[in-house]
């Protein structure tokens, strides 16, 4: 269940939403987009049409090439420096935990692996920062009254939290 004014039929703790990987919102389709879906669902189910994209193996071969992704020292101590900053952050009551550390890690490995890098980038960090960790920030009720976001606070961190040199450092990988 959906709700529009609520996060679903029971708001989950803090503890559980820090075990979903990233949250994405896809919005809505474009009004063309829209109209093929009524018109491909008027005489049968569109799902029943569906073909694999990628095989298990497939899938677990990218799983495998992103955990062979390096990270610097330097770009770990970036992302302990923006869990660090999370924490202290004015309008957050729960900042990242050390899953969301690990995940961003994760997640930023997997784009570096899909962008054919052996190594991640504070760049990488950042294109995927907002969906790894904003649904992991507990605001405090001032902020929550004030319309703020955790992709807003995430925004600032990455905005004030000094980041290494994007230059890939020399390793045996």
């Amino acid at each position: 269940q959906n709700p529009i004014e609520n996060e679903g039929t029971y708001p989950l703790p803090e503890s559980q939403l820090d075990r979903f990987l990233l949250k994405v919102s896809v919005g809505y389709p474009a009004r063309e987009a829209e109209l093929a879906i009524l018109e491909g669902h008027r005489d049968h189910d569109p799902l029943a049409d569906l073909e694999p994209v990628v095989s298990v193996a497939q899938v677990n071969g990218l799983a495998a090439a992103a955990r062979t992704v390096h990270v610097a020292p330097a770009l770990a101590a970036y992302l302990v420096d923006l869990a660090e900053a999370s924490r202290r952050h004015r309008e957050v009551a729960v900042g990242m935990s050390p899953r969301a550390t690990l995940a961003l890690q994760r997640v930023a490995c997997a784009r570096a692996a899909a962008r054919g890098r052996s190594y991640a980038t504070p760049d990488d960090v950042k294109a995927v920062a907002e969906p790894v960790v904003a649904h992991r920030l507990l605001l405090r009720a001032s902020a929550r009254s004030e319309r703020r976001s955790g992709a807003a606070v995430v925004e600032e961190l990455l905005a004030e939290v000094p980041q290494p040199d994007p230059r890939p450092v020399a390793h045996g990988g």
